[in-house]
């Protein structure tokens, strides 16, 4: 399970919002870019979450964020992101007698970008929140744990930066 967070700011530059002032006579510039995702990953022993086996990793998200930028371009190159996703996850084993795991989640971002370049996004703060619990067919759970944090100060130094991953 990987953040999107990103994915998203890059499909925010793509998809022609800009990131940038609004005019000085209009308001708030609002966009908002659905999420829509169904991909497999396969990986080997020791290397998937939560499990010693090989697998597929198999993740289908829906939603979507709001990206607003401020008006009358009272902080310049600045904008903000909130989303909500979605999202079904499944860990199938590659041996057919072992469990397969699935379970739903909801993902919360938040994130205010002070700008966006080909190299990526500069995050003043942005913080994301996942749980899910997949149930296996034969019974037992996994409790999965995302989150992770973001935080830069005035003067451009890092002051948090920290992902968590838990699985119980």
């Amino acid at each position: 399970m990987k953040h999107k967070l990103a994915t998203v700011l890059g499909a925010f530059a793509l998809v022609g919002v800009a990131a940038g002032p609004a005019s000085a006579a209009g308001g708030a510039e609002h966009a908002f870019l659905i999420e829509d995702y169904n991909a497999y990953e396969h990986f080997a022993p020791g290397d998937g979450p939560c499990v010693s086996w090989a697998g597929t990793f198999h993740e289908v998200r829906s939603g979507g964020y709001r990206l607003v930028t401020a008006p009358g371009g009272q902080t310049e190159g600045e904008f903000h992101v909130n989303g909500v996703i979605n999202g079904l996850v499944e860990l199938i084993p590659d041996a057919a007698g072992l469990p397969t795991y699935s379970g739903t989640y909801r993902e919360k971002v938040n994130a205010v970008v002070t700008s966006f370049t080909e190299e990526g996004d500069t995050s003043r703060v942005s913080q994301y929140r996942l749980r899910s619990t997949l149930r296996g067919t034969d019974g037992s759970t996994l409790n999965l744990r995302l989150s992770g944090k973001f935080t830069m100060n005035a003067n451009g130094v890092v002051v948090v930066s920290r992902d968590t991953f838990t699985c119980e």
